[in-house]
């Protein structure tokens, strides 16, 4: 994790997150999507102040949202929901710096599969068996929205400086989701050979 965001929010945040604590978690969740929305046509019709505004607020709900689920005591839906609603709040980024021009198609299609592989390596892995690989990877989303925010502001003085910053979320992108293909390697193997040691009937052919 580049900027480790989540090592610093849970402090900040945690008086703000009990003060409404009696909001569900999930509501704010949604605020984070609709944020990607207004960032979407924002990015499109190339309204940037607007654009760094609601980045800002994307970031602070996604913080926000863990903060109050941890107090109110997350639940496995509202996992499920924040993870899907993230998903569509990458290509509602993504699309709208497709829309706004502001680089080739085939640069922003890149970085949204390295965005979409980050994501599934890691669902994939815990599915699999190892807890979390939560803070493994140079680039998280935590990561991506704050760096495409400072694209953009620096956007107002360099034409390219957003196109720069879509191929370095690609380039993180890729290298994070390679940087959990080899950790998942080492540790699915150590839960495999475990395995043979407690049953060695696990590698007779049937």
């Amino acid at each position: 994790m580049l900027l480790q965001m989540k090592k610093y929010s849970g402090k900040l945040l945690s008086p703000l997150g009990k003060k409404i604590s009696h909001v569900p978690a999930n509501y704010i969740t949604i605020c984070s999507l609709v944020s990607c929305i207004v960032v979407c046509i924002s990015l499109a019709f190339q309204i940037l102040p607007l654009a760094i505004i609601f980045l800002f607020l994307i970031e602070f709900f996604d913080q926000l949202d863990g903060v109050v689920a941890r107090i109110q005591g997350a639940t496995k839906f509202g996992a499920f929901l924040d993870s899907t609603l993230d998903r569509y709040g990458d290509i509602f980024l993504y699309v709208g710096i497709m829309l706004g021009n502001y680089t080739e198609p085939w640069i922003v299609m890149l970085s949204l599969v390295g965005a979409f592989l980050t994501s599934y390596t890691r669902a994939r892995v815990e599915a699999l068996g190892i807890s979390s690989l939560g803070g493994i990877g140079l680039l998280e989303r935590t990561d991506r929205v704050p760096i495409l925010m400072i694209g953009t502001i620096f956007q107002f003085w360099f034409n390219n400086a957003l196109e720069w910053t879509v191929i370095i979320l690609m380039i993180g992108g890729h290298f994070t989701a390679i940087q959990r293909i080899f950790y998942a390697n080492r540790h699915l193997s150590k839960i495999r050979d475990k395995k043979i040691e407690k049953d060695p009937e696990t590698l007779s052919p049937n």
